[in-house]
């Protein structure tokens, strides 16, 4: 499993993107390493329209048609992953590391969370014959930018 970088490792660290891409299985085309590299260097879990437009400043033709297929075929390498959230566009995370998220019903910033208490869950007895393969956990609330600029929140 990839281990999580920093933007500040990533910055310089092109070929290191490079050969993530290669391990996958994926040809390391200019679009996929800055659409990657995208990804990550932000802990927002941004939409596909706004990995288009930020990778639009280094690449001014990039047709969000490519951003797209490229997410697609990172998403089935197993390099990013979708976080769907109900009623919104769908968002995206490159730390593919076992984690959960946090989820403000205000402004819907997406938090990394880390807890090993959850990653203890269990349920394969009360599935009634289904196999789970992956637990993920969404925590819905108010975060606590939004609850001190409301403090009714």
């Amino acid at each position: 499993m990839a281990t999580p970088m920093n933007s500040k490792s990533l910055s310089a660290d092109m070929p290191e993107i490079a050969r993530r891409i290669r391990e996958a299985g994926l040809k390391a085309t200019p679009q996929r390493l800055a659409i990657y590299r995208e990804l990550l260097v932000t802990d927002e879990h941004p939409t596909i329209e706004t990995i288009h437009q930020r990778v639009l400043a280094h690449q001014p033709a990039l047709p969000i048609g490519t951003v797209y297929k490229t997410i697609e075929s990172l998403e089935l390498a197993g390099l990013v992953s979708e976080v769907s959230l109900p009623g919104n566009a769908k968002r995206y995370d490159a730390n593919i590391e076992r984690h959960h998220h946090l989820v403000c019903t205000r402004c819907h910033r997406v938090t990394d969370f880390i807890d090993p208490a959850l990653d203890d869950i269990r349920p394969a007895a009360r599935l009634r014959g289904f196999r789970a393969t992956e637990v993920k956990i969404q925590i819905i609330g108010i975060c606590s930018i939004c609850q001190k600029s409301d403090p009714k929140a």
